[in-house]
């Protein structure tokens, strides 16, 4: 088995290092979105009369 220098070595375990951040980036990002899209979809949705008011000693 032949072993690459230690330069090449620490340049590759960067970039491992880079990719897997940018994932993570990505990930938190598409999560922020799903959640900002949950979140103006309750706040669009239209507030009735019916059950504004519980009566909880029935």
């Amino acid at each position: 088995m032949t072993s690459i220098p230690a330069g090449i070595a620490a340049q590759q375990a960067l970039t491992q290092q880079a990719i897997a951040l940018e994932t993570v980036k990505k990930s938190a990002e598409a999560d922020q979105a799903i959640a900002n899209l949950l979140a103006d979809a309750v706040d669009n949705v239209p507030k009735g009369s019916r059950g504004s008011v519980v009566n909880i000693t029935a």
